[in-house]
């Protein structure tokens, strides 16, 4: 199974890989950004899609990671009130007993 996955990714990544060279050979148009407070360089339209993709989902993950911490944290207190509960249950099982 695990040679399946393998080669399932290898190739998953060749089509990504095929899609972008694709990509960037149809959008080779220069061009500049132009910012509220300046310029820049002219750079392949390409280049200004594909990093505003990368940078919107490094943002996203960023935005993402402070919930993710918080319900982590949120699961251990509450793995913890169950441990403790289980405990007194079987403290006071043992003790009417």
């Amino acid at each position: 199974m695990s040679l399946i996955r393998r080669v399932a990714y290898t190739i998953l990544a060749f089509i990504i890989l095929l899609i972008g060279v694709l990509f960037t050979s149809h959008n080779s148009q220069l061009v500049s950004v132009d910012y509220l407070i300046g310029q820049t360089g002219e750079l392949y339209l390409s280049f200004w899609l594909i990093s505003s993709f990368v940078l919107g989902g490094v943002l996203g993950v960023f935005a993402c990671s402070s919930t993710i911490l918080r319900l982590k944290t949120q699961k251990k207190r509450s793995e913890k009130k169950v441990k403790h509960t289980e405990v007194e249950l079987s403290r006071l099982k043992g003790g009417s007993a």
